[in-house]
């Protein structure tokens, strides 16, 4: 049942609940909002960090490389440090995938095939690296890998104009608190599938999960709601609306 206070009163009453809901409790995506399509100067900035994280990884581990495999020459080290960094991305997407998924159907929609893209994009690197060996297309690959591994769950756009920071907030509050319930049913479940059935600890778990299922269930309604209120969903909609 969806709740009928403002998502404001809503956050507190479940803080002051669930106080563990909001500790040590991140989540790996949506940490910059912004409205519309590069509609912001600050949305360069995803852009501009991954270059500055990742770039002198690559260039550090390339000279890494170099010095313990002379066999390998320039272009080989640093296609071989980029393809590191890449499965490096494609390791941690799936857990951010999961939040996401567990947290925000909208967003999830968008963004569920993303490590299919990042596994295209190493297969092409694999293949320049081995045969094609051309730098632009090495940077080409690199710069697309920050892209889907990073800048996408950095920053998550298409905003109404009129969305206030304070709703930026309870929105990735009400994902925090989703995600947490999410993981409290699996929890639960687990120590179900730990202990004898028809004893009194396996009941109050069932009870516990059974509540954690609603509470996950409510949370999840909301952030849907919030998100239609808030976002643009429909891209080819959005693009009308500017023409």
């Amino acid at each position: 049942m969806m709740p009928k206070l403002k998502t404001s009163e809503y956050l507190k009453q479940l803080q002051a609940t669930y106080p563990q809901a909001f500790k040590w409790n991140y989540l790996f995506y949506g940490q910059l909002k912004t409205k519309g399509i590069l509609d912001e100067a600050k949305e360069f900035i995803p852009f501009i960090l991954a270059l500055m994280i990742f770039t002198p990884i690559s260039m550090g581990l390339a000279e890494i490389i170099t010095l313990y495999f002379p066999q390998f020459d320039s272009f080989q080290a640093q296609g071989i440090s980029i393809l590191t960094i890449m499965l490096f991305l494609m390791m941690v997407t799936p857990l951010i995938i999961k939040q996401i998924k567990h947290s925000s159907s909208s967003l999830y929609a968008f963004l569920h095939n993303t490590p299919i893209k990042i596994t295209a994009l190493i297969l092409l690197q694999a293949l320049n690296l081995l045969f094609i060996e051309s730098w632009i297309m090495q940077g080409v690959l690199f710069f697309f890998a920050l892209i889907y591994g990073f800048v996408k769950f950095y920053k998550e756009n298409m905003f109404r104009p009129n969305v206030t920071h304070g709703q930026y907030y309870e929105l990735q509050q009400v994902r925090r608190a989703c995600f947490w319930a999410y993981k409290q049913v699996r929890k639960y479940s687990l120590k179900k599938q730990m202990t004898r059935k028809n004893s009194n600890e396996y009941l109050q778990y069932a009870q516990q999960q059974e509540k954690f299922i609603q509470l996950h269930l409510e949370l999840f309604q909301l952030e849907n709601k919030l998100c239609m209120k808030h976002k643009h969903l429909d891209m080819e909609k959005y693009l009308d609306s500017l023409m």
